[in-house]
């Protein structure tokens, strides 16, 4: 049992209306004073159907507008067929998944690197000590974050929803 967690703050982030159109579209963020935070859950509300048909589009949590270091979402069924309309979360989606092993931190890989919360490498590869899955990539404390929607490849690119990311803070 982790102790560092008993009294965390959870805070959700909501990006209301994000395009994940024809660009990246980032938002800068701050947690609270002197605590670090770790990616939990993210949930998406898909009013716009996400189009990508080399590559789907993407959101990612990490130090920098191309950083993915402390989560990424691929957002798409495959690597090629973005998310049509509806409500999407990438935690029920990992525990959901067929033939899912568990482990830390939470993933889901039914196609390359489709879901990653709690960190991964900044390569898309999930983070660990020796290849174990285990490490987390805590957001560092008083230090801007940022989340990012990168439009998908492909295709007549589209895609708009609300976004909903669910951070620890301890």
């Amino acid at each position: 049992m982790s102790y560092e967690l008993i009294g965390a703050l959870r805070e959700r982030y909501a990006l209301l209306g994000f395009a994940f159109g024809a660009s990246v579209a980032s938002r800068t963020f701050t947690g609270p004073p002197g605590k670090k935070g770790i990616v939990r859950d993210i949930a998406l509300d898909v009013t716009t159907a996400m189009v990508g048909t080399t590559s789907v589009p993407e959101l990612r949590v990490g130090s920098a507008a191309s950083d993915n270091t402390n989560a990424r979402w691929l957002l798409g069924t495959t690597a090629i067929l973005g998310y049509g309309t509806g409500s999407f979360r990438a935690r029920s989606l990992c525990f959901a998944a067929q033939g899912r092993t568990g482990g830390r931190p939470e993933q889901l890989s039914d196609f390359a690197h489709h879901i990653f919360l709690e960190g991964n490498d900044g390569s898309g590869t999930v983070a660990g000590v020796a290849g174990t899955g285990t490490q987390f990539a805590y957001l560092a404390a008083d230090t801007a974050f940022f989340i990012t929607g990168v439009a998908g490849v492909g295709g007549s690119i589209a895609g708009t929803g609300d976004v909903f990311v669910d951070i620890d803070w301890f």
